[in-house]
């Protein structure tokens, strides 16, 4: 009864709490929420750390609900529990909706563990289209689940899904070190098995694949999936290495990897973003700085050519900002042929009275 009331407590709360975390009568809350653009409705998992129960390692001390808000009212419209302390993952530092497919019947959710790298990894698998749904006897028919839970060997993480849910991208970490050696896996949602062979760009097969995962953005429809790495030489964290864009085709299961070359020896890898422009054609590396704030790079995302951005106009006349005294000519100029037009109108009035 106690964990019901906490539930619905904790639900009512949703809507108005903030991403970071909530607290509801002295009980504090994990809250993460994940949606995509043009779907309606907002999905918040919730993980309660019930004070009296803190140091409790029964299973069923720690649950986690999954709740649909609806993004205009704020209403709650669905629900789901689970037992397990789980959280809506980030493929990126600066990503807050990963693990939500584009077509949003699919989320994501990853199992939290405390250990790094962590020894199994643990998913839930939620169809959003489904209610959490059980069979009232044992003699009866077993209805399929809105959940299903995977566990399995191995250190690994979430990093992107196809748009229709059907594969879920796993990054598998072959180094105990953070930012470390790692290779991208497929896994098939209905199976919930992992695909034999990593996911590799073809024409860099042999290539090392290591970096800390920076920003991520998607394309829109949510095929593609691009993640600016920051660089770093191995034994050399001090020292800032070539960043690139790894470029994820979550549709046809490929790889493409975008060398930057001319942001070697960056040092401020974590302020920068990416950003898409025509609906996805180009893809832009940003230096969020607020006291530098402009686009570095501009890379098409059908040749994957990189490029250095267009200036961007800086008046809505169209005239660049021009030195003070190349300002201060044109005024003359103009203020001339004012002076000029006037004297030609005032003589040629004149003119017509002697006639």
């Amino acid at each position: 009864m106690a964990k019901r009331l906490l539930l619905v407590t904790l639900l009512t709360l949703a809507p108005a709490a903030p991403v970071s975390g909530a607290t509801a009568k002295g009980v504090g809350a994990s809250v993460q929420g994940a949606t995509v653009s043009g779907l309606p409705y907002r999905y918040v998992a919730i993980t309660p750390n019930t004070p009296y129960k803190a140091n409790s390692r029964r299973p069923s001390d720690k649950f986690t609900v999954v709740g649909r808000i609806d993004k205009r009212g704020g209403w709650l419209g669905r629900w789901w529990y689970l037992p397990g302390r789980y959280s809506i993952p980030a493929a990126a530092y600066d990503d807050r909706a990963g693990g939500l497919s584009a077509d949003g019947g699919t989320l994501v959710l990853s199992r939290f563990s405390w250990i790094y790298p962590p020894r199994t990894a643990g998913l839930a698998i939620l169809d959003t289209r489904l209610h959490l749904r059980h069979p009232r006897k044992a003699s009866d028919r077993r209805p399929r689940h809105a959940i299903a839970r995977l566990s399995f060997p191995g250190s690994f993480s979430f990093d992107a899904i196809s748009p229709d849910g059907s594969t879920i991208y796993l990054i598998e970490h072959l180094s105990p070190i953070y930012g470390g050696a790692y290779q991208v896996r497929a896994l098939d949602t209905k199976s919930g098995e992992l695909l034999p062979e990593p996911i590799v760009d073809p024409d860099e097969p042999e290539e090392r694949m290591e970096g800390t995962p920076v920003s991520r953005i998607t394309s829109p429809g949510g095929r593609w999936a691009y993640t600016l790495y920051s660089g770093h030489k191995r034994g050399q964290w001090d020292r800032a290495h070539e960043p690139f864009i790894h470029a994820l085709d979550t549709v046809g299961q490929r790889a493409v990897c975008i060398d930057l070359p001319q942001l070697d020896g960056h040092r401020n890898s974590f302020q920068l973003a990416l950003q898409t422009k025509g609906r996805g054609r180009t893809l832009s590396v940003l230096n969020r700085r607020p006291e530098a704030a402009r686009a570095l790079l501009a890379v098409d995302t059908r040749s994957f050519e990189v490029r250095k951005p267009a200036p961007a106009a800086t008046a809505s006349s169209g005239i660049g900002p021009w030195p003070p005294i190349a300002v201060f000519g044109a005024t003359a100029v103009l203020l001339l042929a004012w002076i000029g037009l006037r004297h030609r109108r005032t003589d040629g009035a004149g003119l017509a009275e002697r006639r």
